[in-house]
């Protein structure tokens, strides 16, 4: 059945507001998603069946998107799939199933879906999917018409952030380094971005000769080959942009600097490491854009726990609720502050992804300037950061250590959530 068509003028009128297709044989459920879809501010050229109407219609009106369901038995709308995607290569699928099963993701994909969503839909992750899918297509078709440069090489670029100082985001932010450097064999820049302190040389226990505000002055004139002129390497294989030893050569610096710095070293490392302040400016908001990740560090003090609720919500209005992308760690647990890890999450209204236990020796370790990942390998501290490091780089889990929350699909689901 074909409701509310549009004719091909009226579609090129307006180009600029998506056009969608609904493939359900199910009626009322297509109706229903119209609905949705057309409350999200979308264009609804029509629903179809499987088969033949389907694949007509997809010929006739070209959408910029078609959204169709995929259940058992899967012959007739992977069928469907199968010759929608041969005929229109450059149509964007998504698919979704009241199903989260893998035969019928895999079945999907195979088919030419572009993504796979599971019912019942959130009108918000709908959206972000859609939005995702056409954004890629259009690049890709911007791309085959050489309107954009060459892509180049881009690492990993981890943002550890917290609200407030003494929570042990330089500790996580030197040890994750090391353990990604020696425990996943990755290459690791790590970026001093704390305006007020700048520890990281120090719990290196590295010589600052020239800092991030250096390279940032003389970016237009650095290279490859002149990049590691401004790094220290450590003994571990991490090299290190220190922070300035006067706090005042902040001031010359701009949220277009950080950009610039951090994208120069994501082209020739695995992963770029920005440990920041405990505060918020125009350094830390541009750390957090450029972020591929941002691990928003709390303890188990109250102080600690409203600003991080802050922090939250602050990140949600930026980014959207990415879980994805923003990642909570528990620092310091077990502490016996009164408040129980449970609480935390409800305060947050966010899983825990990680919980890195106390241990009084990370602290003589970054006195002694030896990340404890080296001085105590054994140590639960190290163990955490360890297994932290590889499943950033995408290494099956050699423990069976607890965690909370899971890492979800962006490192490929190595992990399960705990319960």
């Amino acid at each position: 059945m074909v409701a509310g068509v549009q004719t091909v003028e009226e579609t090129t009128t307006m180009a600029r507001v998506p056009q969608l297709l609904v493939v359900d044989p199910d009626r009322e459920s297509s109706a229903e998603l119209a609905k949705t879809l057309q409350m999200l501010g979308f264009g609804i050229l029509g629903t179809a069946g499987y088969g033949v109407e389907a694949f007509t219609l997809c010929f006739q009106m070209r959408p910029d998107l078609v959204l169709m369901r995929i259940e058992e038995p899967l012959v007739r709308p992977v069928q469907t799939l199968s010759r929608i995607n041969d005929g229109l290569p450059d149509l964007p699928i998504i698919v979704f199933s009241t199903e989260a099963n893998i035969r019928l993701m895999r079945q999907s994909m195979v088919g030419g879906a572009s993504d796979y969503l599971v019912e019942p839909l959130d009108p918000e992750e709908l959206e972000s999917s859609i939005m995702k899918v056409l954004e890629k297509k259009e690049r890709e078709m911007m791309r085959r018409r050489g309107e954009l440069a060459d892509p180049v090489a881009q690492g990993t670029i981890i943002t550890v952030f917290g609200a407030k100082g003494g929570i042990g985001k330089t500790t996580i932010a030197s040890n994750l380094a090391v353990a990604l450097a020696t425990e996943a064999h990755q290459t690791v820049a790590l970026v001093d971005m704390d305006t007020r302190f700048g520890d990281v040389a120090i719990t290196m226990d590295i010589p600052v000769e020239r800092s991030i505000a250096d390279l940032a002055r003389n970016l237009d004139n650095v290279d490859r080959n002149t990049l590691r002129e401004y790094l220290v390497e450590h003994e571990s294989g991490v090299r290190i942009l220190p922070a300035p030893t006067r706090p005042a050569d902040w001031r010359n610096l701009t949220s277009a600097h950080i950009r610039d710095v951090v994208d120069v070293l994501s082209q020739t490392h695995d992963f770029v490491i920005l440990d920041t302040p405990g505060t918020f400016n125009e350094i830390v908001a541009a750390a957090i854009e450029v972020g591929t990740m941002i691990l928003l560090i709390t303890t188990l003090d109250m102080a600690s726990i409203k600003d991080t609720v802050l922090a939250l919500e602050m990140l949600h209005e930026r980014f959207g609720n990415d879980d994805e992308r923003i990642k909570v760690v528990l620092n310091r647990a077990g502490v016996d502050t009164g408040v129980r890890e449970k609480d935390v999450e409800r305060t947050l209204d966010t899983a825990l992804w990680w919980k890195i236990p106390q241990d009084n020796e990370v602290v003589k370790a970054a006195q002694l300037g030896r990340p404890i990942v080296l001085s105590r390998p054994n140590s639960r501290v190290a163990v955490e950061i360890r297994e932290i490091a590889r499943a950033l780089a995408g290494i099956r889990a050699r423990s069976k250590a607890k965690k909370s929350g899971g890492l979800g699909s962006l490192f490929g689901g190595l992990f399960k959530k705990s319960a």
